[in-house]
């Protein structure tokens, strides 16, 4: 019976709003370059990182973990870059501050 309480409480974690995934949209290559090695020193750990040819040439993708929390980081000279991850922890990326605060000043 154990199992079934522990399996709820696994399960209530999908309906958490914090575990729902919120983005900031164009950061610039080197923002999410700065944004990768802030994170990496603070104990986040790569899950995955894009590593062909064209890496930070062309495209860019690196998913990072610490924890329970998860954060992609992503960007292609189409579209544009973005870092998608809780609220919680896209509020605390104090790196971005600059690239965020210009963006809202316009």
């Amino acid at each position: 019976m154990a199992w079934i309480s522990q399996f709820v409480r696994y399960l209530g974690v999908f309906g958490d709003p914090q575990s729902h995934p919120e983005t900031i949209s164009d950061p610039p290559p080197f923002a999410l370059r700065q944004t990768l090695e802030a994170l990496l020193r603070t104990g986040w750990m790569k899950t995955f990182e894009y590593d062909a040819d064209d890496a930070w040439v062309d495209y860019v993708r690196v998913d990072l973990r610490r924890g329970r929390s998860k954060l992609r980081l992503e960007w292609d000279q189409d579209s544009g870059g973005t870092v998608e991850g809780p609220r919680a922890i896209l509020d605390g990326l104090r790196v971005l501050d600059p690239w965020t605060q210009m963006r809202h000043a316009h």
